[in-house]
């Protein structure tokens, strides 16, 4: 980003690109340029996935409802145990820290946890709240096209040196 800067004087308006880049300093950096959000995260395609026996487990599929309680699975609230700033990465940030002390002699503990302290959950809001608006630009039209013109421009290129260089992976 920093390099298209220099060479055109003004940052792009859309950027899209893959998971892998989703993170909360880079979607604060688009934020302080005026950067559109198109890049997907980590966990977008598992919670676009139906809940099942098998995923309910996971931390993405637990999300806080209409008055910010998050419940397991069984149904048990966790509870706010504390918060903390972070200074790791370029911007600061507010970690909550979740706990579920409804563990001990739930029938599926072992599914859930191997804690012996309770099942856990980070949660950062302005992360989740970036999220939403990702998930919504990728829903739209402009979305779906500036993707599919990434996977297009992109992914054929490395297939290219996979190929070619012989590379198995990048």
């Amino acid at each position: 980003m920093e390099g298209y800067h220099r060479a055109y004087g003004c940052f792009p308006r859309k950027t899209p690109a893959d998971a892998g880049y989703g993170s909360y300093d880079n979607y604060c950096y688009c934020k302080e340029h005026d950067i559109e959000l198109y890049v997907k995260y980590n966990t977008m395609h598992k919670e676009q996935e139906k809940v099942t026996d098998k995923n309910r487990f996971k931390s993405c599929m637990m999300k806080p409802d209409e008055e910010g309680n998050i419940y397991c699975p069984q149904g048990h609230a966790f509870t706010l145990e504390q918060t903390k700033e972070s200074v790791k990465g370029r911007y600061p940030r507010t970690i909550q820290f979740y706990r579920n002390e409804h563990c001990e002699g739930c029938p599926l503990r072992s599914q859930c946890t191997q804690s012996k302290h309770g099942r856990t959950l980070q949660r950062t809001d302005k992360l989740a709240e970036m999220q939403i608006e990702v998930r919504e630009n990728l829903l739209t039209e402009t979305g779906q096209e500036l993707m599919k013109q990434r996977s297009i421009q992109a992914e054929g290129i490395f297939g290219q040196i996979k190929q070619d260089q012989e590379y198995d992976r990048l």
